[in-house]
């Protein structure tokens, strides 16, 4: 029995993630930013909006997007730097709460602890810089 595509093996996760990822940046530049960029916080329940927006895009795998999405260091140290969360076209779309900076940093602090470094965190990679 053949299982449906978004079923295959998590290592295919992370494909479907970038995949998503380059559709929703050509479509939502102010609100999804590509890898290396410093990101926006994005408005709580914007899951919701995107999948009417991009109605092409199975709802498992944008769901799974926004989690590869806001749960790295760069997304943690935009939710304790920003004043506000941003809606897809970019514009003011409801404040950070406390507890959400409080929770983004400790996070952040994990990361750092197992060596993010926010003073080189949205530098080229070597490996593309070698590339060129």
């Amino acid at each position: 029995m053949k299982l449906p595509a978004l079923w295959k093996p998590a290592k295919h996760l992370r494909r479907y993630a970038e995949r998503t990822r380059a559709v929703l940046v050509e479509r939502f530049p102010d609100a999804i930013v590509p890898r290396r960029q410093p990101k926006k916080p994005l408005k709580i329940g914007i899951l919701d909006d995107i999948a009417a927006a991009v109605p092409e895009i199975p709802r498992p795998h944008l769901a799974f997007f926004l989690k590869d999405y806001t749960r790295g260091p760069t997304y943690f140290l935009a939710v304790v730097t920003a004043a506000h969360r941003v809606d897809l076209c970019g514009e003011p779309a409801g404040e950070i709460t406390p507890e959400h900076r409080t929770f983004a940093a400790a996070m952040l602090a994990r990361w750092e602890a197992h060596g993010f470094r926010r003073d080189t965190a949205f530098a080229p990679c070597p490996a593309a810089s070698e590339a060129a």
